[in-house]
């Protein structure tokens, strides 16, 4: 899933509650949020557009005719959900088509994201911007601005990790010279699934496409320590205070004491393995650090979202990962009609 805007995060506490907030800038205390959002309102923008686009999924396999069937299903709840007008979704010759207003291609498109979610230990990062392929992130990324986020010490390594780990959650020598190898200055060429697909291995990952070239960073992740299956629940939300939208998450009992026990393990780490990395489809949204345990069963995911992008995360993990993966094999314009 392509991401409209890059998230640099970290995590801040509220009552009973994580909070994930904006990383790369001056961060904004725990918020009371308002909401749900009405979700729709700038879905229909194409309606006095009479232009239609025929955007196409299959499979990264070929389809059984039930995976087909529940694909499909998933799609439309989604469209649904986002309020999309004049969205249709069809089954056609074992792909999926989704044929609706030219204006809304891009939101179109991101119907047929994995939705897959996971939260993992970051064992090592290096930021791989330009300007600075192998120094430190801005002082500001991480800053202390509660007592909850250990800020990294001015100069440290950014590629830099704890001494002698256990040699049982150390990663393989391949696996290290994959993540010196991980080229994440440009799009991802690897396929975001298979990276992300057996939650039981250590993986190596890059920042979010969307992220600016300066800003990008690649990691080193440990298994899954929280799966996105034990989300119950995700709303977009506005803040009432400072006006930005966040996505509240709400864990289910398992993944309440999954993430307290994540963040409890982590707390007591040098950096960077006191962080975590939040991994959608792939590509690592967030790898904030902590230094408590964080049991409140509920984070709010905030930093650089507009109403849009909030709606369509919330939605896509609403709607659950998507039985298969599917990759956009066709775009079709039709003229006017």
């Amino acid at each position: 899933m392509r991401l409209p805007q890059a998230w640099q995060l970290a995590v801040l506490p509220c009552v009973a509650a994580a909070t994930l907030a904006a990383c790369s800038g001056p961060a904004s205390p725990p918020s009371d949020a308002e909401g749900p959002a009405r979700t729709g309102s700038t879905a229909s923008s194409g309606a006095a557009d009479s232009r239609l686009s025929v955007v196409t999924f299959a499979g990264t396999s070929p389809l059984s005719a039930e995976a087909l069937r529940r694909t499909t299903d998933r799609l439309r709840e989604r469209a649904k959900a986002l309020g999309l007008r004049g969205v249709r979704v069809e089954t056609r010759d074992g792909s999926v088509s989704v044929t609706g207003p030219t204006s809304g291609e891009a939101r179109m498109r991101e119907l047929g994201a994995a939705g897959r979610l996971g939260f993992r230990p970051v064992l090592a990062e290096e930021a791989v911007g330009p300007s600075q392929p192998s120094a430190s992130p801005d002082p500001a990324r991480g800053r202390a601005v509660t007592e909850d986020l250990r800020p990294r010490a001015a100069g440290s390594s950014s590629a830099s990790a704890a001494p002698d780990p256990d040699p049982q959650d150390a990663p393989s020598a391949a696996l290290q010279q994959q993540f010196v190898a991980l080229d994440c200055s440009g799009n991802r060429a690897h396929s975001a699934w298979d990276r992300d697909n057996r939650p039981q291995d250590p993986v190596v990952a890059c920042s979010a496409d969307s992220a600016p070239a300066d800003q990008r960073t690649k990691y080193l992740l440990g298994p899954t320590a929280v799966d996105g299956s034990h989300v119950a629940s995700a709303k977009a939300l506005r803040d009432k205070r400072y006006g930005n939208w966040i996505v509240r998450l709400g864990f289910d009992s398992v993944g309440t004491r999954k993430f307290s026990d994540l963040t409890g393990d982590l707390a007591v780490n040098a950096s960077p393995q006191n962080q975590f990395a939040m991994v959608l489809d792939g590509a690592v949204l967030s790898a904030p650090y902590v230094n408590q345990r964080l049991s409140g069963g509920t984070a709010d995911v905030s930093g650089g979202f507009n109403r849009q992008s909030a709606e369509q995360l919330a939605v896509t993990l609403n709607s659950g990962t998507l039985p298969v993966p599917l990759n956009v094999t066709s775009v079709t314009r039709l003229p006017h009609t």
